[in-house]
């Protein structure tokens, strides 16, 4: 019973952690959704004012259809970015077990969502302590063990006491003389007691095949409870791994890289109105603009994930949190 209760409940966790973890894919896909969209908006505003410009004559005409040809591909991005949010949406209502029909919403944002995690020996006790698949593994070499103990005995000589007394009283109808010549009841009493000893002479081999066999199993039971106990170490430390380097990389976009890729967007924007920068320049920058904040989404989600692996493999209870 304790085997099969620990085997659901890992199958819950492994459930629970592939929701999570294309919740996280799902929510950084509506991001990046939400973030095309944004510029979808800015980018067509500024076609329509070089297309006012060209109507004036102010400015070339190739300028309005290089910006056409930047608002149009920036179109396609939405179109793939609300294709991945639908499918993303759609494995999730699989996974959950809901209709592809039924409306779900997600709420969230990657930066609040990721929380900090325990050091890599906290998190290896941890999981070496409450993985289910390790106390199964436990569960089994105990058992094991218990077969070993019961050949051994099987091959001992057993010994066990009997005993029986019976007490027999009976009598006729008719009468005799007793000793004194007197007529009474024929009638007699009787005590019976029996002892016995009963031996169980184990085999020739008193059972060895058995306990051989046992053995056997035993050391199979501790060599895959071991190899069991390396492979969560592994996982645990591979999910730190994951996380810590993703996490640098996220840090970096949102410090170093995603602010100053933005202030360098509205310069280029601001000197192409002052007629220091051309729309080439303007569309360049915008499109390293849009690497960066794809590549830091990515990073978010990363970094999410990363740390649903290391909840998977640590088998920690916030995975099944109502």
């Amino acid at each position: 019973l304790e085997l099969k209760q620990s085997l659901l409940s890992d199958r819950e966790r492994l459930l629970a952690a592939e929701v999570r973890a294309e919740f996280g894919e799902a929510l950084g896909e509506l991001l990046k959704l939400g973030f095309t969209e944004d510029l979808l908006l800015t980018t067509d505003q500024g076609y329509r004012l070089v297309a006012a410009r060209v109507s004036e004559g102010r400015t070339a005409p190739l300028e309005q259809n290089i910006v056409l040809v930047e608002v149009n591909r920036i179109r396609s991005m939405r179109e793939s970015n609300q294709g991945k949010v639908e499918v993303a949406m759609l494995e999730l209502r699989n996974l959950m077990g809901m209709r592809p029909e039924e409306p779900l919403r997600l709420r969230g944002d990657l930066d609040h969502l990721i929380e900090p995690v325990p050091s890599v020996a906290v998190a290896k006790d941890a999981a070496l302590r409450e993985r289910p698949d390790l106390r199964a593994a436990r569960t089994l070499e105990a058992l094991a063990e218990a077969r070993i103990s019961q050949a051994r005995s099987e091959g001992r000589l057993d010994a066990s006491l009997t005993g029986k007394y019976e007490l027999m009283n009976f009598g006729f109808p008719q009468q005799g003389f007793n000793s004194n010549g007197q007529l009474v009841p024929i009638q007699g009493r009787f005590h019976s007691l029996a002892v016995g000893v009963t031996l169980d002479l184990p085999a020739r081999n008193r059972n060895q095949g058995a306990i051989a066999a046992a053995v056997a199993d035993k050391a199979g039971a501790t060599q895959r409870r071991e190899f069991a106990e390396l492979s969560v170490q592994r996982e645990v430390a591979s999910a730190f791994a994951r996380y810590q380097s993703a996490a640098r990389a996220a840090e970096i976009y949102r410090v170093g890289v995603q602010g100053q890729a933005n202030a360098n967007l509205d310069v280029v924007r601001q000197t192409y109105e002052l007629g220091s920068k051309t729309l080439l320049d303007v569309i360049a920058e915008q499109r390293r603009f849009i690497e960066t904040q794809t590549g830091y989404i990515e990073a978010l989600v990363s970094t999410y994930q990363a740390r649903v692996e290391i909840e998977r493999a640590t088998a920690s209870p916030n995975l099944i949190k109502r």
